[in-house]
């Protein structure tokens, strides 16, 4: 279990965060700036908080309250630093042991990461993503009671990261290792972790399992840090027990599945998600007549711009499913909208 609650005064910036997670892996969402560092920093020690409490798997680590501040040296944390901090000097083998000489773990951590071929190398002679997992092997050799992960993925391209993401879950798995991780990539939360905590401006703004967090973003500003595109405002008409309708301009209604309270009445914003879109009716789905204002094809799929209830909306359509005869730039078209993939909020900030 980890327990967080923290408050520092810095020049220009108040911080105050609270959260607990009983999650393998945690991750801290955030934009530059919004105090995701700052609280692994204070986790690890390197930082001291004006007041609070850290307390990791029944260990306090620091309490104000009790007067208590441990050295990062008597708080077993192992901290993976968005630019390695490898030691040039050393070799891949000896920063590994660096942190602990046990050769029976070294060997197990080693063919775990797949880095027996360059031990004897120095780290300016290998790739990022060795880099990347030379650092992590060395983390995990101090059995760290909760590894801190700093953007670890960001230098990254994507072939790496998708390789990594694996590594690092089996890795979690198979030590049974509690991890915080921190990035401002949402598709990372969503693929690694079991519980996200959103900070915004020095506050965590709000926490939970990722894909619900995505389906039920509390406020418009926190849905665009998540990646939503599509905002319509309307009114609900009607708040059944499973399913809402929205009426928005022009007497467009959309039916959408039910996550918050609704009332009749009430003024909502409605994000239309692009993955919501389909050439024919799927379930539980809304019949919408678009106006089609762009189209681009890539890879597997149609990325649209349409007009709906007067508002531009993007959509997107995987081409194997697209019949190419609906679909023209400036034409008016028919399209599916899945309820369930149509998001309530109704807070605008």
């Amino acid at each position: 279990m980890l327990k967080f609650q923290a408050q520092k005064s810095l020049k220009n910036f108040k911080y105050s965060v609270s959260f607990s997670s009983n999650s393998q892996l945690t991750a801290l969402f955030a934009p530059s700036g919004s105090g995701k560092t700052l609280t692994l920093q204070m986790i690890a020690g390197l930082q001291k908080p004006d007041s609070g409490e850290i307390e990791v798997n029944g260990k306090t680590f620091f309490s104000s309250k009790r007067g208590i501040n441990l050295p990062p040296q008597k708080r077993n944390v192992g901290y993976l630093f968005q630019d390695y901090a490898l030691f040039p000097h050393m070799t891949v083998k000896e920063n590994i042991l660096f942190a602990d000489r046990d050769e029976k773990l070294f060997k197990e951590i080693v063919e775990l990461l797949e880095i027996e071929n360059i031990l004897n190398k120095f780290p300016s002679q290998i790739s990022g993503g060795q880099k990347q997992r030379v650092a992590l092997a060395r983390a995990l050799m101090k059995r760290p009671e909760v590894l801190l992960l700093d953007e670890p993925f960001s230098a990254l391209h994507r072939e790496m990261k998708e390789n990594l993401y694996g590594e690092l879950l089996s890795i979690v798995k198979r030590f049974n290792q509690r991890a915080v991780l921190v990035t401002h990539d949402f598709e990372e939360v969503l693929r690694l972790s079991e519980k996200v905590v959103i900070l915004e401006n020095g506050r965590n703004v709000q926490e939970g399992e990722p894909e619900e967090v995505f389906l039920k973003p509390k406020t418009v500003k926190i849905a665009k840090l998540l990646g939503h595109r599509n905002f319509l405002r309307g009114k609900v008409v009607e708040a059944g027990e499973k399913f809402a309708v929205v009426e928005l301009k022009g007497k467009v209604k959309l039916k959408l599945r039910r996550r918050v309270p609704l009332n009749v009445g009430e003024e909502i914003t409605l994000s239309v998600l692009p993955m919501s879109a389909a050439s024919s009716p799927a379930g539980e789905s809304n019949r919408v007549e678009v106006l089609v204002k762009r189209i681009e094809k890539r890879g597997n799929f149609l990325y649209l711009k349409v007009e709906m209830a007067g508002e531009e909306v993007e959509l997107q359509l995987p081409v194997s499913l697209t019949p190419n005869y609906i679909l023209e730039e400036g034409k008016r078209t028919t399209l599916h909208l899945s309820a369930d993939q149509i998001c309530a909020i109704r807070e605008e900030e």
